[in-house]
């Protein structure tokens, strides 16, 4: 029971990460941060424009809708399209039921520098300074905002839903 009050505590401090976000769905509704306490979280760094992203986010979408419910997973896209308009329609053509971080929101760009992922076209005006990734990129979170896992790309794509049942565990132990 300890074990499970501490990781209480620590999806607070997730929501706390995100707690001025302003997060949107596909079809434009708006959602409250608060709805990704005690989720685990994956934000998903990727644009319209890229190849590697348009291949790689039909597998994150299929293990979003296997893994969502079942895992209480949640990915929260981080746009690097070049507009409001293409990122919705990228959301709307290819994106699973998650959440995004809204395209005019200054935290877009915060946590692009924080986790240090962004397409290499951006960076500068990002003022990203250590660019670790470029997109996509998938970096799955611990509650207090700390990396879990930076690669989340590459063992999403080698394990399938298994990936994420891995985080989970991780989260608990």
């Amino acid at each position: 029971k300890g074990l499970l009050v501490a990781v209480e505590r620590l999806l607070l401090q997730m929501a706390a990460l995100l707690q001025d976000a302003h997060l949107v769905k596909a079809n434009g509704d708006k959602v409250d941060a608060s709805s990704l306490k005690g989720k685990l979280v994956a934000l998903y760094f990727s644009a319209h424009w890229c190849p590697p992203c348009r291949q790689f986010t039909p597998t994150l979408k299929d293990v979003y809708e296997e893994t969502s419910d079942k895992h209480n997973f949640q990915v929260v896209f981080v746009s690097s399209d070049d507009s409001q308009e293409a990122m919705k329609g990228y959301m709307n053509e290819a994106h699973g039921d998650w959440l995004a971080v809204s395209y005019d929101s200054p935290l877009r760009n915060e946590l692009k520098r924080k986790y240090g992922a962004c397409a290499g076209k951006e960076q500068q005006e990002v003022k990203v300074e250590e660019r670790r990734s470029g997109i996509p990129a998938l970096v799955v979170l611990q509650p207090d905002g700390a990396e879990l896992c930076f690669d989340g790309t590459g063992e999403l794509s080698a394990s399938g839903p298994v990936a994420v049942k891995r985080w989970r565990e991780k989260l608990s132990a």
